[in-house]
């Protein structure tokens, strides 16, 4: 595990280097798997695009569509910190036929929220997050034998952490509106993020700013059409149902 740590740093600190990952169909977002052994919760990386191409192979045998992105250098520390919002907290790295698991917090620190300047409101739900990724992933491959009973637990486990989460909201800049999406059979949804950069990636033109709703409060400001929220619209894009009862998958 050191030589590949230290081949990982190696690289990063070229320029030059090229990285590839696996990136979910499901989600939009990097596939994240849970070891079977360790129990980390992690991304695949690679150094060569040929093996990633194999894993996608093996892994689309396994119903999991997934397709290959590559990086450059530069790109990783973004890449690396988004993992962070994701609550994915490990990097399972390939090499030929080695591959190991590295703790994310070995590449990268995070900035921690008491580093932040006063004032700062920090919004980040990590196990929702993660959680919704690995939702979204089982419910959008086809169905297996325990498909249901898979997300049965995973949706029951989604109400929870939904439950204790504070979310960002998005308010337009000029007057007070709320963004409604209307989806195929023409319920009627609105965003809600779990995290600043899920928040940035649909707020990619600058027209909305946001405010921090708790779980509870959501239901008092949704719009009167609304059935429910869109979580994380640019990323896992999973409608929820939001009312007095628990959240529930749309």
């Amino acid at each position: 595990m050191e030589i590949m740590k230290k081949e990982l740093v190696t690289r990063l600190a070229d320029k030059e280097a090229v990285f590839f990952s696996l990136l979910s169909a499901c989600t939009r977002e990097p596939y994240v798997e849970c070891d079977e052994e360790t129990f980390d919760d992690k991304v695949m990386l690679f150094f060569e695009e040929q093996e990633a191409k194999e894993t996608a192979s093996a892994l689309a045998e396994k119903k999991a569509p997934v397709t290959v992105m590559k990086m450059a250098s530069p790109q990783m520390l973004i890449f690396f910190t988004n993992l962070y919002t994701m609550g994915v907290n490990a990097v399972q790295v390939h090499m030929g036929e080695e591959k190991a698991i590295v703790q994310l917090d070995e590449i990268v620190k995070r900035r921690e929220p008491e580093t932040m300047p006063d004032g700062t409101v920090w919004v980040e739900n990590t196990q929702l997050h993660l959680t919704a990724i690995y939702f979204a992933q089982e419910l959008r491959k086809p169905a297996g034998p325990d498909t249901k009973e898979r997300l049965s637990e995973l949706q029951e486990e989604l109400a929870a952490h939904f439950q204790k989460s504070s979310f960002l909201f998005a308010l337009e800049k000029e007057g007070q509106g709320t963004p409604v999406i209307s989806l195929k059979d023409g319920k009627k949804y609105q965003p809600v993020f779990t995290d600043a950069v899920e928040f940035s990636r649909f707020n990619r033109e600058g027209k909305f700013k946001a405010v921090v709703v708790e779980a509870d409060k959501l239901g008092k400001v949704l719009d009167k059409e609304a059935t429910g929220v869109i979580l994380n619209m640019a990323g896992v894009n999973l409608p929820l149902m939001v009312g007095r009862n628990p959240v529930k998958q749309a």
